[in-house]
């Protein structure tokens, strides 16, 4: 195992090529980024290409859908504000917009969007909702919005969120789930039913599963449970940490144990694994969650139940009465994903940890590459079944507005200002805001009680008394112009402003993202 760094070394580290590319000039940093979404562009094209290839010349089934073409300005300007700042487009920027005929405003509208305070907003709330941050750690929050406002690499946060000052209170000592959890959140993999047994087609087993918990005891010891069944170690025998099997191995005594989980995770392991989670995290954001045929939240979402009610049990060293039957979570496809075997000629995940790495782990320059690629500017598409083995398509998915925007169209404030976890009960909940019991645990739900609040509830009434003119309106809340025909409409039926806003509030255009 290589020498491991202090904490501090870790946070300071700069590779000679993350250092030049901070100190690059503007001109020089947009053709880097264009050159980076040039080459994912064309990766996602070579998996496209191949995935249609397979379905028609071996499983005989239809080719995959064509392409859409190129969004127009005003459905990009919304999607682009919407998942790169966390808001509405203003109807001054929305005309701004149309009238510019550059042919780079496309780039410098998302370089400038992920500038803004909102982004970075954004950026901590999708780090928040992975390494479940509460309320009560205000450090941890303090430290984590400064993080993703300087646009710190993926490598410092992880260090910070695993190996710092949370180590007392990550999750209330218990050292398992705190093992867990964090091998879900950083490396998508999954230990479940590794806690409370050996699973024929999992590749942990309950001793690796019990050796990382050890990783996370401080001082104390780990034992296996009493009713241990496998030969590898003696019931409640005290078991020592060690890291699982993609790399790693025991730990040293003289060395900070939750150190060397962070070296291993960015340093040791040569997999990069943590970097491929961290990239299609960050594609989730933006395009969707990939390879996701069937939206699991339509009909609405019930809270998820807390974590030591699925496992059941007071003693949280000791999980044995059941495996999960079913994530409560949302569902992230890249769980257990496999890249690189034999069979495996997909380039485009590949080409996601490259550029990652590449922009040195900044979240929100990875965004901006994102954001310049060919796919990114397409229409968006339905995802359904017909793009089954396409994990990647290279079109945005039309997706439900997140929670946050909803509010913030509907309140005027801004959702930093709200509780982490808001009571329930709070509109954000049943908009989707989860209670962090889970990685990745908040939705975009769609049910009964959505249309019921959008259509009867108090905050829209309220909004809809302080509506504006129509022109003005249809800009703030679309995006976009009214076309001859919604004008004619209006002054048929001489509906009223507080009618118009209502009515676009209630439509399938207003909630989803283009």
């Amino acid at each position: 195992m290589k020498r491991c760094l202090p904490l501090c070394a870790l946070l300071l580290v700069c590779t000679p090529e993350i250092q030049a590319q901070m100190n690059a000039s503007p001109t020089a940093e947009s053709a880097t980024a264009q050159e980076a979404a040039e080459r994912i562009d064309r990766g996602l094209m070579h998996d496209y290409r191949l995935t249609s290839e397979k379905r028609v010349n071996y499983q005989r089934n239809p080719a995959l859908p064509e392409l859409p073409a190129v969004a127009d300005d005003t459905t990009f300007l919304r999607r682009a504000c919407i998942d790169l700042a966390g808001r509405l487009p203003r109807p001054d920027e929305v005309l701004e917009f149309i009238a510019d005929s550059s042919p780079d405003k496309r780039a410098k509208l998302t370089d400038a969007l992920t500038r803004e305070p909102g982004a970075a907003e954004v950026r901590f709330r999708m780090l928040a909702e992975a390494f479940r941050v509460r309320d009560y750690d205000f450090k941890t929050i303090a430290w984590l919005r400064q993080a993703t406002a300087e646009d710190r690499p993926y490598t410092e946060i992880v260090a910070a969120m695993i190996g710092s000052w949370r180590k007392p209170s990550i999750d209330e000592g218990n050292a398992m789930r705190a093992a867990v959890e964090t091998f879900y959140t950083v490396l998508g993999e999954d230990l479940y039913c590794a806690m409370c047994h050996d699973h024929p087609f999992n590749d942990y087993t309950e001793h690796n599963c019990y050796a990382l918990a050890a990783c996370f005891t401080g001082q104390k010891e780990m034992r296996v449970p009493l009713d241990y069944k496998y030969p590898d170690a003696k019931p409640g025998e005290v078991i020592q940490p060690a890291l699982p099997r993609l790399g790693g191995g025991w730990l040293r005594d003289d060395r900070d144990k939750l150190m060397q989980v962070v070296q291993w995770i960015t340093e040791d392991d040569q997999s990069k694994r943590f970097a491929l989670v961290a990239a299609l995290r960050v594609w989730s954001g933006m395009f969707g969650m990939p390879g996701q045929e069937a939206d699991i939240t339509v009909g609405g979402v019930d809270d998820a139940p807390p974590w030591h009610g699925i496992k059941g049990g007071e003693n949280p060293q000791h999980y044995h009465r059941s495996c999960f039957s079913g994530s409560p979570r949302g569902a992230a496809t890249w769980i257990d994903l496999t890249i690189n075997a034999r069979d495996d000629f997909s380039q485009a995940p590949k080409l996601l940890i490259e550029e990652f790495l590449h922009c040195g782990g900044r979240l929100g320059e990875f965004q901006r590459i994102l954001a310049r690629t060919e796919a990114y500017s397409r229409s968006g598409i339905d995802y359904t079944w017909k793009w089954r083995d396409c994990y990647l398509a290279p079109a945005p998915q039309i997706r439900r507005l997140p929670s946050e925007v909803i509010w913030k169209t509907l309140t005027g404030e801004n959702d930093a200002q709200l509780p982490q976890v808001p009571q329930s009960g709070h509109v954000l909940r049943m908009l989707g805001r989860g209670t962090r019991e889970w990685t990745d645990e908040s939705r975009t739900p769609l049910s009964h009680e959505l249309v019921r609040f959008m259509m009867n509830g108090e905050l829209v009434a309220q909004t809809t008394a302080k509506a504006g003119n129509a022109e003005g309106m249809f800009l703030g809340l679309l995006g976009r112009e009214p076309s001859d025909n919604e004008r004619a409409a209006i002054l048929r039926t001489a509906a009223s402003d507080q009618d118009v806003a209502w009515a676009l509030l209630n439509t399938t255009e207003f909630m989803f993202r283009p």
